[in-house]
């Protein structure tokens, strides 16, 4: 423990190093910070890094390096670690179809009304605002995990919109699906469980094990911790082109190089 950061154990194989117990861009930068030094540093052992929102799981192997010496390293380098204030960041656009026929009947077959309603309802804005607002920001990608290509995304900016989880979690969601709990954007990669609030589908893939697009050259999951996303509102016979494309594998994802800059009101 140093005083910055606590050592958690995750079983006999991790480590999870801690900054703070906030979500916010400081303490994610932070990890991102330390998972940089500690992938130059290249210490026998340590297998795999995860970094989450304000945590970084360290995956190693005892037979290399014992616990003690990882947690003496990595304190090390956390006492060591110079201030990160940017960080290369693509930005990728995800168009959304909100408030579209899938999410609609998901929330009838659970017994709850349109989610896209509700979210008006507990912001006291209109269905149109809610849309506006979630797709006016940029959302930076502070995690990727529970399932492949789950990602959650917090507003750069003054989003406005807020939204509880379900009381009760769905017993399926369609994938595809982009969601949102308190700020978080998330997105359900396959049919699959879940409590956000359902906020409409994308007809592009973020996670493709078949690879039918050279955008997943490096492997079937294409968010990444640092990632920005523009969403952008679409209709339904634009989601229909899409997805056409999509499937093919002729859809030419919009992906942009850049930085992102900590802001003095981040720090």
């Amino acid at each position: 423990m140093t005083a910055e950061v606590v050592f958690r154990s995750l079983g006999d194989l991790a480590l999870c190093v801690e900054f703070g117990d906030r979500i916010e861009l400081a303490l994610n930068f932070r990890v991102l910070a330390l998972d940089r030094a500690l992938k130059e540093a290249g210490i026998d052992g340590v297998r795999e890094t995860v970094p989450t929102h304000r945590s970084l799981g360290v995956v190693h192997d005892p037979a290399v390096i014992r616990r003690s010496d990882l947690e003496r390293l990595l304190t090390e380098l956390v006492d060591e670690l110079a201030e990160l204030t940017e960080f290369p960041s693509r930005l990728v656009t995800i168009p959304i179809w909100y408030d579209d026929p899938w999410s609609q009947e998901c929330a009838r077959a659970h017994g709850v009304g349109n989610n896209i309603d509700y979210l008006a309802e507990t912001n006291g804005i209109s269905r149109e605002e809610v849309v506006s607002r979630h797709a006016g920001v940029l959302h930076w990608v502070s995690a990727v995990g529970f399932q492949p290509s789950t990602y959650q995304a917090v507003p750069l900016g003054e989003m406005a919109l807020t939204g509880p989880k379900y009381e009760r979690p769905r017993k399926w969601t369609d994938p595809g699906v982009v969601c949102l709990a308190g700020t978080i954007t998330s997105y359900y990669p396959v049919r699959s469980p879940g409590g956000y609030q359902l906020l409409g589908r994308t007809p592009v893939d973020l996670f493709d094990p078949l690879r039918r697009n050279a955008v997943f050259a490096d492997g079937p999951v294409l968010p990444r911790v640092g990632d920005r996303h523009r969403y952008v509102a679409i209709d339904g016979e634009e989601y229909e082109a899409i997805r056409e494309q999509v499937v093919t594998g002729s859809y030419e994802y919009r992906i942009e190089a850049g930085v992102h800059r900590l802001a003095a009101a981040d720090a």
